[in-house]
């Protein structure tokens, strides 16, 4: 969309002059090549141009000039982005402030706005050149592919990490079932007390079917007991995953296609596990448990079967976690075997989270930077009484909490309003 009030004259007026100067030689294949490959350089110029003003005008608040509620309705309502494609804009063009030579290839026409939203996910001052002469002259499902894998700061040479690579899931539901799933994913994290991620939140949910995918029972009653059971005496993970002994990868396979997982996850499903043994020879091999099925009962009964995260109270989806690495030598010691979910246990192998201590009282549980689980940063107390609403949001988010509400402010403001219609009766 174009406001026609900002300039939108100037806008129809250049295109009907490319129009006109194109269309004496419409019928030549090299005019109508040569006008669709300027096209896009122009386009590429522009995005440049729209994101620096994209910045700009959110820095300004443009939107509550003219009564919006949000930026994004703004952006919306007159560029004509959906609030997912604006986000993406934003992000791009906040990149594009510190990424000199990504931002002078798009002016240039030479980097089409679909690859620089790939790169700037992994891209830095330090390697942008790099990822520059690496995509140039491929598509952008090939950037796409090697953007993939790879966090922000990589080279186009270093390994791709497995557990770094997303795959898109894209999900079309009806207005009942959004409904359905928007609930559960509150009570999920409700249960978690902290914000889940959408790998964490289909992970949880998940879970819920594998835990009982052995139940038969009638009832939901009956389910959730013959769940609960299930998941004491052995367990939850029903995925197989294949390790090369030589190089130690792993993958598993899903629908039909082999997917590597990451040292991380593979450390994360052997925790609590069973293994089959080699699959390929001519006797299948015994089948053991990386904990004994007693231990395991033992732990899950000493924990009350609940996640031992200060403040999760998910006890439904839990798995049973090495404090000591098994890598590292670690025993199946019940002293040294804690209970988690499935979302904690990820952190955990992640280096997100620490635990060490010994169970079932002296554990200790800490943020990677040393705070004890649930404690603010350093950069959030008291003295922050004037931070903006954007950075507490941000620091409640990290600590696994949400900004205080504003119910009190929206109470008083009635009493406020009373108070100004006395005065104004007064005068």
């Amino acid at each position: 969309m174009v406001d026609r009030a900002a300039g939108g004259h100037k806008v129809s007026e250049v295109a009907a002059a490319a129009a006109a100067a194109a269309a004496a030689g419409a019928d030549d294949w090299r005019v109508v090549d040569r006008t669709l490959r300027g096209l896009a350089r122009r386009r590429a110029a522009l995005d440049v141009e729209e994101a620096a003003w994209l910045r700009r005008a959110r820095a300004l608040g443009v939107h509550r000039e003219f009564g919006f509620a949000t930026f994004f309705e703004y952006v919306e309502r007159v560029l004509g982005y959906a609030p997912g494609p604006a986000r993406e804009r934003l992000r791009v063009a906040d990149a594009l402030a510190v990424l000199p030579k990504l931002r002078a290839a798009m002016s240039a026409g030479d980097v089409a706005y679909s690859a620089a939203r790939e790169l700037t996910r992994v891209a830095t001052v330090d390697t942008e050149a790099a990822w520059l002469t690496a995509a140039a002259k491929h598509t952008v499902r090939e950037i796409e592919e090697m953007v993939s894998g790879r966090r922000r700061g990589d080279s186009p040479d270093d390994p791709p990490d497995p557990a770094a690579r997303l795959h898109e899931l894209r999900l079309l539901l009806p207005a009942a079932v959004l409904g359905k799933f928007t609930a559960a994913r509150r009570a999920l994290e409700a249960a978690c007390g902290h914000p889940l991620t959408d790998g964490d939140l289909i992970a949880t949910l998940c879970d819920g079917k594998l835990a009982g995918a052995g139940s038969h029972a009638e009832g939901a009653a009956a389910a959730s007991h013959e769940g609960d059971a299930a998941a004491a005496s052995g367990p939850m993970y029903q995925i197989a995953i294949t390790r090369c002994p030589d190089c130690m990868r792993a993958w598993q396979d899903v629908a039909g296609h082999t997917i590597e997982i990451s040292e991380t996850e593979l450390a994360q499903a052997s925790c609590d596990a069973e293994l089959l043994g080699r699959v390929d020879g001519d006797k299948p091999a015994r089948v053991t448990k990386t904990i004994p099925p007693r231990t395991r009962r033992a732990v899950l009964r000493r924990d009350r079967g609940r996640c031992v995260v200060p403040g999760c109270r998910n006890a439904r989806y839990v798995d049973v976690h090495h404090i000591v690495p098994r890598a590292a030598g670690g025993k199946h010691t019940p002293t040294k075997l804690a209970v988690m979910c499935s979302a904690h246990h990820k952190a955990a192998h992640d280096g997100r989270l620490r635990i060490d201590g010994t169970a079932p009282d002296r554990l200790r549980v800490t943020h990677a930077d040393g705070r004890p689980y649930g404690a603010p940063p350093s950069h959030v107390g008291d003295g922050d009484a004037g931070a903006s609403p954007q950075t507490l949001a941000q620091a409640g988010e990290e600590v696994g909490t949400q900004p205080v509400p504003r119910r009190r402010r929206a109470k008083a403001a009635p009493a406020r309003r009373r108070r100004r219609s006395a005065e104004a009766g007064g005068r």
